[in-house]
């Protein structure tokens, strides 16, 4: 690790321990990407009947980075930027290759809208079922540096499909990338440090849509 990374941890460590904060004691709570959470668990999906559908429209990735816009820096734009189009390239390029959907940019019958959310969360590892998660923020300050540092952060995504002309939500699903930490080797979260855990949601959503 860098001395300068060091000299970063040792600093937000002291200032965390002088405001008494303790990111682990924060109430569990979601990231509200969902409008109505109760009854679902996090780590399967709400799902219904797809076989009607044969066309997908793939609505911009939200990087919900639990920091106002006017308060992100530079790089944390970029990070956000990086994230989206990267997961819009990687959906738009599997649901041209598949025979499952035709990948489309308007609202017709038999057509549904694949709509994501991915957000970070610091986990409890004291959880057994991971149902307890606290959002966190996709960059550093007090209290996030020391979960990332403690390798408690995780990528969640959150994915729902929509009928295109009903609005009806047809199937619903979140994930915690678990085996996935996020781990920081500089003064500022990367693209190359959530990627992994980002390959990790494709798979999943990969095969949810190839059924």
């Amino acid at each position: 690790m860098k001395l300068q990374t060091l000299l970063l941890w040792a600093i937000f460590s002291l200032i965390f321990l002088v405001s008494g904060c303790a990111s682990k004691n924060m109430q569990a709570q979601n990231t509200g990407f969902f409008e109505d959470y109760e009854q679902f668990d996090k780590q399967t999906a709400v799902k219904a009947d797809l076989s009607k559908y044969k066309k997908i429209i793939v609505v911009p990735i939200e990087v919900m980075s639990a920091i106002a816009e006017d308060k992100q820096t530079e790089k944390q734009k970029k990070l956000y930027k990086e994230i989206s189009e990267y997961l819009l390239a990687e959906y738009k390029k599997e649901i041209k290759n598949s025979a499952r959907f035709v990948l489309t940019e308007t609202s017709s019958p038999n057509t549904i809208m694949l709509e994501t959310g991915i957000s970070t969360v610091e986990v409890h590892f004291d959880d057994a079922s991971w149902n307890q998660i606290t959002p966190i923020q996709m960059g550093l300050n007090v209290v996030s540096f020391n979960a990332y540092m403690d390798g408690d952060v995780r990528i969640l995504g959150e994915k729902r499909l929509v009928d295109a002309e009903t609005k009806e939500v047809i199937s619903r699903s979140m994930n915690i990338q678990k085996n996935n930490e996020i781990t920081i080797s500089g003064e500022t979260i990367e693209f190359k440090d959530v990627k992994p855990a980002l390959d990790s949601w494709l798979a999943q959503v990969k095969e949810e849509l190839s059924k």
